[in-house]
């Protein structure tokens, strides 16, 4: 697939590489502006900016009667839902803002009663409606909007003589509700809307769907009327005014004429003129790969407005400026967060990854010399923290659901390495079948929905892959050491990661070998499935080159390459204890031994202070999987701590990893924890005879208490990732003090 965008970006674009610099706005960029405005739709409490709207009805359509002047920031209309109800009853809520104020509303001409509270109006039908049902509600009502978030904005544009009012909504995620009642939730999509909109007659009023009319109506005014009729989140319906600038354009997208409408100011109108051809261009490539623009039989749009950035309102986008960045990042939206919803925050990458790849993608096609730097830099950004995962996990603080680092540079990058992994025809097979299927398309989904179209695709498994890279934190770094012999070479690879909720990130490694002198060299791809891994490559030539990851597809840092002269060293494959007739036996496994003399078995108490116990004679020098054991006949009712140092003939020496055992505790142990050694959450096993609820105390091996806290008599997980690598000591009490005990785990 890569080949083949290549040869439709040399038909389509032939650009010279001096252009290259148009691109400099980065994706970092558009998420810094979003993240920037979103933040000031979260009230400091958080309370006010979540959905209250009931869920026992559905909506099918919206019709908005709107009157504003762009110079005045004011709104007054009527917004008419039609819903089937979905659970039966006499009253359903919407979303709207508390400084609003409602005149009426009326169910087929008639009033109805209704109340205010916590920013959502309750309505209250004469009797009860039964489920499925069609009705409807008019809502009337007026006033300034709360300047909370920005999602209802009056300002100005130009200067001296070409001074001109313009006004304008950006509501996502939770700004709908400050302007217009409505289900403010990312739950129910309306079918279709009608937006009329009635301003003074020297401005043009843009929307979402198509242009139906422009009526002038008593006071110098023009009522404009927008059509949708795609099923749209409410975070998406927008409108502005102002003294616009209309250009005209269009492309066609599945033998289908697609309109592009441009809403510019008259000062800006050579740059959006130029900048429109990015976006026209950018459709083709997208509708190639993804299957044709969402919404073409309506049109597709840009609308200037004041805020700095963009915002991919369903049909018509806000843009500051035609960026080339921008651009692409937000017509990516059209399919990623329009056609298909993100179905909670939590999966916002759904949205922002996506539309942050389909943007790399449309540069890896226009300036392919450029795109190995813009990963490259992509990917220090990724890896400037050890933390943090692709999923949200607090959607409380919008810094963290529109985290550039995280949702938009990390989300895409997760889609670089499954392009690496399944192949590019694969991966585009997976995502077009993901965006098309009916049961997601124009509604919601969730990061499963997508993994299981990639491993219907694929034929493959890819929990391994989502548990490391979607749900897990940080990265790898992997120590490279590499062996020439002849056309040979040995390769051992290592790694370390940045978090420990991911103990091993496993992934196809890219290696360039070379040979500096003939130029001659070859990609070699190691299926990298555990640490210290060797493998052996026949390059038909002699290397004395090695780069890693040439083509920059996988999130790592830190990595080192060292060439070594002779034989690579013990390469470990396995080590665990496991309790034999009360004894722990620990048992390891070599997958290859250069020069190795024994291996020396210790132990501690406290993983802290480490003694010898034993000694293993190892077989000295192979190529094949030799297996050793050892059993600790002198254990009590302890827990041991156990690790094993590998000694080579020459001095030096390298450990595995810790492995536990605790055989001889008695099998009544009222608590437990599981895992131990624990990287990121353990759970905590309570006995049956322990009913009452208990309290935890977690202390450091020098009696500091790091963590409290309650805990039901359930099973229940402990989050302890925020706890450094170490032994600590559980203390537990039941609330009637009556049951007590303690428990040791190891921090790894």
């Amino acid at each position: 697939m890569k080949i083949l965008l290549m040869l439709w970006f040399t038909a389509v674009f032939c650009v010279a590489y001096a252009q290259e610099d148009r691109h400099v706005f980065q994706d970092q960029d558009v998420s810094v502006m979003e993240a920037r405005s979103h933040y000031k739709i979260f009230d400091s409490s958080r309370k006010a900016s979540l959905s209250a709207a009931s869920t026992n009805f559905d909506v099918k359509y919206y019709r908005c009667e709107w009157e504003v002047d762009p110079a005045v920031r004011y709104i007054k209309g009527t917004v008419t839902t039609h819903f089937v109800m979905s659970s039966p009853g006499n009253v359903i809520s919407l979303d709207l803002s508390d400084v609003l104020t409602v005149s009426s509303v009326k169910q087929r001409g008639s009033s109805l009663p209704f109340t205010r509270s916590d920013n959502t109006i309750s309505i209250t039908f004469p009797a009860s409606v039964a489920t499925g049902v069609k009705d409807s509600i008019s809502i009337a009502y007026e006033g300034v909007p709360p300047l909370l978030g920005d999602a209802f904005v009056s300002a100005t544009h130009g200067s001296g003589p070409t001074l001109s009012a313009v006004m304008w909504t950006l509501s996502e995620p939770f700004g709908s509700k400050n302007w217009w009642p409505c289900k403010n939730g990312l739950y129910d999509k309306a079918d279709s809307v009608d937006i009329h909109i009635t301003h003074p007659a020297a401005y043009k009023a843009a929307s979402n769907g198509l242009l139906q009319s422009e009526v002038a109506v008593a006071g110098s005014k023009i009522k404009t009327h927008w059509k949708h009729k795609y099923l749209i989140a409410s975070y998406l319906v927008c409108f502005a005014v102002s003294n616009y600038t209309l250009l005209n354009h269009s492309v066609m997208i599945g033998g289908t004429n697609v309109p592009m409408k441009t809403y510019c100011y008259p000062e800006s109108q050579a740059s959006f003129q130029s900048g429109t051809q990015n976006a026209l261009d950018a459709m083709v490539l997208y509708s190639s790969l993804f299957g044709d623009y969402p919404f073409k039989n309506e049109k597709y749009g840009h609308v200037q407005f004041g805020w700095n950035g963009g915002m991919e309102h369903q049909t018509s986008s806000f843009m500051m400026s035609l960026n080339e960045v921008l651009v692409a990042h937000e017509l990516g939206h059209q399919w990623f967060g329009n056609k298909v919803t993100c179905g909670s925050w939590e999966d916002i990458w759904l949205n922002e990854g996506f539309a942050t790849h389909l943007s790399s993608i449309y540069r890896e096609n226009k300036y392919p010399v450029a795109i190995k730097t813009t990963r490259t830099n992509e990917i220090n950004t990724i890896t400037s923290q050890p933390d943090g995962s692709v999923w949200v996990d607090d959607i409380t603080n919008v810094n963290r659901i529109f985290s550039n680092r995280l949702s938009y540079y990390k989300g895409s990058h997760l889609l670089y390495m499954l392009r690496w992994i399944l192949g590019d025809a694969t991966f585009f097979t997976a995502v077009k079948n993901y965006i098309n299927d009916p049961a997601l398309a124009y509604g919601f989904a969730t990061t499963n929905h997508l993994k299981g179209h990639l491993e219907a695709a694929s034929g493959k498994d890819l929990t391994y892959f989502f548990d490391q890279w979607y749900t897990g934190q940080g990265y790898p770094s992997y120590k490279v050491e590499w062996s020439p012999s002849g056309n040979s070479v040995d390769v051992k690879l290592s790694q370390t990661t940045s978090h420990n909720s991911v103990s091993f990130f496993q992934l196809p490694v890219p290696l360039l070998f070379k040979n500096s002198v003939t130029a001659e060299q070859k990609l070699v791809v190691l299926d990298n499935t555990s640490s210290g891994q060797v493998f052996t490559e026949n390059l038909g030539f002699a290397a004395d080159v090695v780069e890693f990851d040439p083509e920059v597809w996988l999130i790592t840092k830190n990595n080192v390459l060292t060439k070594i002269s002779g034989p690579l060293p013990v390469v470990f494959a396995s080590f665990k204890a496991e309790c034999n007739d009360g004894s722990p036996r620990l048992t390891w496994e070599t997958s290859e031994e250069v020069n190795a003399h024994y291996f020396e078995v210790q132990k501690s108490s406290d993983a802290v202070s480490w003694k010898m116990i034993g000694a293993v004679n190892a077989a000295g020098d192979s190529k094949i999987r030799n297996v050793y054991a050892f059993v600790d006949t002198s254990v009590g009712s302890e827990k041991g701590y156990y690790r094993i140092l590998e000694h080579d003939r020459d001095g030096k020496t390298q450990q595995t990893r810790i492995a536990v055992a605790e055989c001889n505790v008695s099998a009544q142990s009222e608590v437990t924890l599981l895992p131990n050694p624990v990287g990121q959450c353990m759970q905590l096993n309570v006995s049956d005879q322990i009913t009452e609820p208990i309290s935890i105390y977690i202390y450091d091996i020098s009696g500091v208490m790091r963590q409290e806290g309650p805990v039901s008599s359930e099973q229940k997980l402990i989050n302890v990732s925020k706890l450094s690598p170490g032994l600590y000591l559980l203390k537990w009490t039941s609330d009637n003090q009556k049951d007590s005990g303690t428990v040791r785990f190891l921090k790894e």
